[in-house]
Parts: C-alpha cells; sequence; structure tokens
C-alpha cells in the first residue's frame, strides 16, 4: 500500500520531534535542558599589537545589562584568578530578548588612584554608569599626584539573545583607558640636574567618562607626576687603533663623559583628539615655562609615520604608553625631544611648536 505525501510528512515530522527531545534528555549538567544560555566574552586585543591580553591585563569585571527600555535587569560581578583561566566566560542569566551590554573592569595598582561609577554599588540607569576619576584640590585647582588603577571600558547595543537552544556568546570589545607618560630631561653637557630643578604637569578635562566611554565636560586637571628619578649614565669615550698592532684597537684618553637626566612618571585618563592636552615643564629657580607643548600633536607625528590609516582616536586607544626625552641646553631650555612608543622614535628640533 503507497503511502501519500501528508503521511510521510507527519512521520518526517514525528521522528524530528523525538530526535529532538532525545538530545535535550542527554544534556549536560551545565545544559539541563533545551533552554538558551548565554555567556560573555571579555577581548582586550585593541592595543598596539593587537593581542589577545585580557587574562593578564585585566583584574575585575563589572558587567551591566540593560533593556530596550534603558532598564537595568542584571548586573554581575567577577575578580580574581578565575579571570585568568584560558576561555573565560561569564555566564548571563537573563531571558531571551534585546539588550544593550556595558563593562567597567578594572586592575587595581597599590596606592593607586581609582574611579568613581556614579550610582555605586546599585545602579539602575545609563546616567548611574559614569565614571569620575579621583582627584584632590589645591583650592580651585584640581590635580592628581598618584598613579591610576587601569581602567578599562566595553559596550555592545543591541545585542539580540535568541530563543534558541544552545549557547550563545556575546564577545565584548574592551578599551584602556588610562595611559602612563614618561618625561625624561637631559643634560648631554654633563651638568647635575636634580629633582626639586623642574616641576612637570599635564594638563587635560578629560577625568569624566559616560557610560558609552565618551569624555565628558569636566573641571580642568592638572597630571602631577606620581613618580620622579633622578639618571646618571656615561658615554664611553670612542675606539682607536692601537699604534702597536693595527688589528688592535683601545679607547681613547678623552675624558668619560657623564649625563644626568630626570625622569617624571605620570598616569592620566583617555586621551582623545576631541581634549587638548597639555604638558608644561616649569624651571622652579625663576618660574620659567621651559617646555610647554600640546602632547597629542606629538604623539601624532609618530602615529602619522607609522600608521597612516588608521584614526587618530583608535591608535590613541590602542596605545597606553608614552615616553618624551628632551634634551636640554645649559640654561635649562630644551633644543630636542625624541617621542618613543614601543620601537618607534621621532626626532624632533625645537621650533616653538
Amino acid at each position: 500500500m503507497r503511502l501519500s505525501k501528508s503521511i510521510y510528512k507527519r512521520v518526517f515530522l514525528s521522528i524530528v520531534a523525538i530526535l529532538t527531545l532525545s538530545s535535550c534528555s542527554m544534556m549536560t549538567e551545565e545544559e539541563p535542558d533545551c533552554n538558551p544560555y548565554y555567556k560573555v566574552r571579555f577581548r582586550f586585543n585593541r592595543n598596539m599589537q593587537y593581542a589577545e591580553a585580557f587574562s593578564t591585563q585585566v583584574g575585575e569585571v563589572d558587567l551591566y545589562v540593560f533593556d530596550t527600555d534603558g532598564k537595568l535587569v542584571w548586573k554581575g560581578h567577577d575578580e580574581g584568578a578565575t579571570l585568568t583561566e584560558e576561555g573565560y566566560l561569564m555566564d548571563l542569566p537573563v531571558a531571551p530578548g534585546k539588550y544593550d551590554i556595558v563593562a567597567w573592569c578594572r586592575k587595581r595598582h597599590e596606592n593607586a588612584a581609582g574611579f568613581n561609577l556614579a550610582g555605586g554599588d546599585h545602579p539602575l540607569s545609563f546616567a548611574d554608569l559614569r565614571m569620575t576619576m579621583d582627584r584632590e584640590h589645591d583650592g580651585e585647582t584640581a590635580h592628581s599626584t598618584t598613579d591610576l588603577d587601569a581602567l578599562f571600558h566595553g559596550m555592545v547595543s543591541e545585542v539580540e539573545l535568541p530563543d534558541e537552544w544552545g549557547t550563545h556568546i556575546v564577545n565584548l570589545p574592551l578599551t584602556k583607558d588610562t595611559n602612563s607618560i614618561r618625561i625624561m630631561l637631559v643634560h648631554l653637557s654633563g651638568k647635575e640636574i636634580k629633582k626639586g630643578d623642574f616641576e612637570f604637569k599635564i594638563t587635560d578635562q578629560n577625568g569624566y567618562l559616560d557610560h558609552d566611554n565618551t569624555i565628558l565636560d569636566d573641571e580642568s586637571i592638572e597630571y602631577r607626576p606620581w613618580a620622579v628619578h633622578e639618571g646618571l649614565a656615561q658615554t664611553l669615550p670612542p675606539l682607536v687603533p692601537d699604534n702597536g698592532d693595527e688589528n688592535m684597537v683601545e679607547r681613547s684618553r678623552a675624558a668619560v663623559t657623564e649625563i644626568h637626566s630626570l625622569v617624571a612618571e605620570m598616569t592620566t585618563s583617555r586621551l582623545q583628539m576631541c581634549r587638548k592636552p597639555v604638558l608644561t615643564v616649569t624651571r622652579t629657580y625663576d618660574r620659567d615655562k621651559v617646555i610647554e607643548i600640546p602632547i597629542i600633536d606629538y604623539f601624532m607625528m609618530v602615529k602619522g609615520e607609522y600608521y597612516r590609516q588608521m584614526e587618530d582616536d583608535e591608535f590613541l586607544d590602542r596605545q597606553d604608553d608614552y615616553s618624551m626625552t628632551f634634551f636640554m641646553n645649559d640654561d635649562g631650555s630644551w633644543y630636542k625631544a625624541v617621542v618613543d612608543i614601543l620601537s618607534w622614535r621621532m626626532v624632533l628640533q625645537n621650533t616653538d611648536l
């Protein structure tokens, strides 16, 4: 007896249903039924090496999930050794739907200043996820004189979490919002340079960050060194042929030259093209500003040499470590600067930029 097409169809659908129920019955303890499961994978490869570095750079994470009405529906926290595990994922126990997901992550440093969430431990809205950098005040002047905890931000908008069986992973890319900047002053003439000879500061208005990592209007902040080091190096005289043996060389009898330097270390909040941070170095004995430059303009010179195709703000987000060396005249004024970023170097003459 021949079966009709409709009977074949009903038989096929029955077999699919049986197989589906069987597969659900064989689920692991992590997925004991046919419900969907959601997890978040944090990614930190927005750096100059394009290398995944979440496990080594981030020490704790705070995650916030908002529905389409901007209402907080879930928040989670994790920290410590679990973040260093390969393939770390954070469970996302929410119902299927569309969400905005925001993360603020940190790596705390001993005796470092930090950032404060507007809503504290109980945020309810996006406005409660604004971050304010710690600062002190000298009268009307805000300043930071300590290292800053490393701060990272991540956000994905309108993420659709499907109502389908299985594990669904949301990738959340992070951006580092703190920067280490070292300023070195060098007297090539051998003149001694001491800690008290100069004062350093970087002035910016970048200590207030919105939930989407936008820099909000803020008071002017002076970033002052959290460490200043004196340095001393020796330059050896050149090698010259030994008169006794043309295959041998010896040091000339010229005197060994000592080079004195001073290194100031500062940490700032997020750098972006919409702000114009200024580095100022003041000679203390007469209060003369021997250096006063817009540092981002100098950083962009190095970016322009090696990463012409990269957006300026992306460069500033990826790069978080800067070094600038100023070679000084005897009177304390500078005549040449060197900007070092990773293995790249830009040498600049003082043209009163």
